[in-house]
């Protein structure tokens, strides 16, 4: 078989992929780093058995934790039983399985196979894989891996054939992922204060007591970096008309929840929860407001608004609120 005929494998494999899953987030990469051959040589063979290797993948994030990855690496060139400075190039595919570690780090695993040319040789093979991912930006990640390719046999040895990369990958529309932020969340105005006027005439003004209750809620995809407590700039907009009421009105105050949803372990959630929330008290913080009238919560998983079942429904738990309490002011009427 051919490189060509392994590239289209790829392609084939991709395009089912795509098809398969229309909702699922496509994303591509590509990575380099050292490789090396174990077991690909005898006592008595010229060996050569490290060289450099890059590589390419197309996937598709079926799950929140789970996609399935095609790809095409090439391990170099060696030399050693039944070789000599021969090619090694591998067509891959392995679903691959991520467990959040830290905000926007990713630890995962990959388990599958490989159809591997081995110099003259051709052999299906087991793959395994492990890594690190970080989330540089919301299309943007960065990968450190280790892949091996086991039981490559070419009649003479069985030998495994072992990459260590760094990554990168490309998400296409990651920021359109949800429903919730095709069209922007309308922000949760503040009500302004509807004055009636009194009827004719009017002897004098008068001070009428006015009771204000306001509640906003900020989606963690339009407000916050992927899996991270910072702030976007659209959270920061959106926290404004908090800002300027409670600037105009110093009896105020506010209590500050974060909320996720039920994926990763209940630490993890409840320590990002309350990280977010933290964010958005120290924006009012630093617009003027005093952090003695902010109180800071972190419900973790609790409390949801939908099923933690759909996609839809866990980016809608994602969220923090800011609630202002009722309190009373007065508002002038003149005629």
């Amino acid at each position: 078989m051919n490189n060509m005929n392994k590239m289209l494998m790829v392609v084939s494999a991709a395009s089912w992929m795509v098809s398969a899953m229309i909702h699922a987030e496509v994303y591509v990469g590509g990575k380099v780093g050292k490789s090396w051959l174990d077991d690909s040589c005898r006592p008595t063979d010229v060996c050569d058995d490290d060289s450099s290797a890059v590589g390419a993948f197309l996937g598709y994030q079926a799950w929140e934790h789970v996609a399935l990855e095609a790809g095409y690496d090439h391990l170099g060139k060696f030399t050693g039983a039944g070789m000599v400075n021969d090619h090694v190039n591998a067509v891959t595919i392995a679903p691959k399985f991520n467990i959040p570690l830290y905000q926007n780090l990713d630890l995962y695993a990959k388990l599958g196979g490989a159809y591997v040319d081995y110099g003259s040789k051709e052999d299906w093979s087991y793959l395994a894989a492990a890594g690190l991912e970080l989330n540089a930006t919301d299309n943007v990640a960065l990968r450190l891996e280790y892949q091996t390719l086991t039981d490559i046999n070419n009649d003479i040895v069985r030998a495994e054939g072992n990459m260590a990369t760094l990554g990168v990958t490309y998400r296409f529309g990651h920021s359109e992922s949800t429903p919730v932020i095709t069209s922007q969340p309308r922000p949760a105005s503040v009500e302004p204060v509807i004055v009636e006027e009194a009827p004719e005439p009017v002897e004098k003004p008068a001070d009428t007591p006015v009771i204000k209750t306001v509640k906003k809620s900020l989606s963690s995809e339009s407000s916050f970096a992927l899996n991270s407590a910072k702030l976007s700039k659209q959270g920061i907009d959106d926290l404004q008309e908090v800002v300027e009421l409670m600037s105009r009105h110093s009896q105020a105050t506010a209590v500050v929840t974060g909320y996720t949803d039920s994926t990763g372990s209940k630490e993890y959630n409840q320590s990002l929860s309350l990280e977010r929330a933290q964010a958005v008290a120290d924006q009012l913080v630093s617009q003027g407001i005093n952090a003695e009238r902010i109180t800071v919560r972190g419900m973790g998983e609790s409390d949801p608004v939908a099923s933690n079942d759909t996609k839809e429904g866990r980016a809608k738990n994602r969220r923090v609120e800011v609630e202002i309490p009722t309190f009373t002011y007065q508002v002038v009427i003149k005629q």
